[in-house]
């Protein structure tokens, strides 16, 4: 039996398959992280203290997102 990615066998992605599931996932995600860390530079300034915090999470949200681009490189190598 093939590997599977979202319940589709890997066999059948197709470039445009991969590239949605791509930006739909991992492109969205950094994103978000790239206008969460120009807020946290904008608040550096004025609060460092709550920009600490916002840094926490920032990098949390980023090891999620290393993760999650982990997971479809990992399942793109099992395709049979």
């Amino acid at each position: 039996m093939g590997s599977t990615y979202g319940g589709t066998p890997l066999t059948q992605f197709d470039p445009v398959g991969l590239a949605n599931e791509l930006h739909d996932g991992v492109v969205q995600e950094m994103s978000a992280l790239l206008l969460q860390l120009e807020t946290y530079q904008r608040k550096l300034e004025s609060d460092p203290k709550a920009a600490q915090a916002d840094l926490d999470r920032i990098k949390l949200q980023a090891r999620q997102t290393l993760k999650s681009l982990r997971q479809v490189i990992a399942h793109l190598r099992q395709v049979d």
